[in-house]
């Protein structure tokens, strides 16, 4: 029975941390910088103790259970031993699944975050498909805005960033395609990255802002209704 609860252990830690990655916007944050290195009130401390708790948790059952393993080892091999000897090796083989990809879980995640934020997008994005600002102005959806270059604007910097209504995210900047395609810088907790509006046979690619700013694709998922979560390297 013992036994069975560090089974039961161990799975739940996995399961948590697998489950922590996609929903946190914060993990990717969290897992590559060291508490006593970020800048101050990036990650708050509750969230490291919670991580080291669980890698604790982890790590301690899987040796409770390759200790248990071990103790067994000079007992002639039955299908009951090479059951768990299998079992102990699916798990070890999903651990190091997460631990490669836990990048992919963490941007699958912040995909169906985006994907519930379509509507919202889109009422920042629709007033601007037809109409592209020709200068410096104000918008409803957008707030004061400064326009770039001189003479015919690709970009628009926000003044006041306008937040989406979760998570924290904001639109730092627009700009805009000769394609047509609308592109949203976002900032904030969730943010980091682009949400696009592509037009029919348009996709995202790498690109060079307004500001003369370089963007260099690496990664996109379509989000819905022409949408699309696309990073960058810059």
């Amino acid at each position: 029975m013992r036994r069975e609860r560090i089974w039961a252990i161990h799975l739940a830690t996995l399961v948590t941390l697998a489950a922590w990655a996609g929903l946190d916007p914060l993990f990717l944050t969290m897992v590559r910088h060291a508490p006593w290195t970020d800048s101050p009130g990036a990650v708050d401390w509750s969230r490291w103790v919670g991580f080291a708790s669980l890698v604790v948790f982890a790590a301690t059952s899987l040796a409770a259970l390759l200790l248990t393993r071990s103790q067994r080892w000079r007992i002639a091999l039955r299908k009951t031993s090479l059951r768990q000897l299998l079992a102990i090796t699916t798990v070890i083989a999903l651990w190091c699944g997460l631990v490669i990809h836990h990048e992919s879980i963490a941007w699958q995640g912040k995909r169906v975050r985006f994907v519930w934020r379509v509507d919202e997008l889109e009422a920042i994005v629709a007033p601007l498909r037809n109409q592209w600002p020709e200068r410096d102005g104000e918008l409803p959806a957008t707030g004061p805005f400064m326009a770039y270059p001189f003479g015919r604007p690709t970009t628009l910097v926000l003044l006041q960033s306008p937040a989406l209504a979760s998570q924290h995210v904001y639109v730092s900047a627009i700009e805009r395609c000769d394609d047509g395609a609308i592109k949203l810088q976002l900032t904030g907790t969730d943010g980091g990255d682009w949400a696009e509006w592509h037009p029919p046979h348009s996709r995202p690619i790498s690109f060079v802002g307004g500001l003369a700013d370089p963007h260099h694709l690496r990664a996109a998922t379509a989000i819905g209704h022409g949408w699309y979560l696309v990073r960058y390297d810059a």
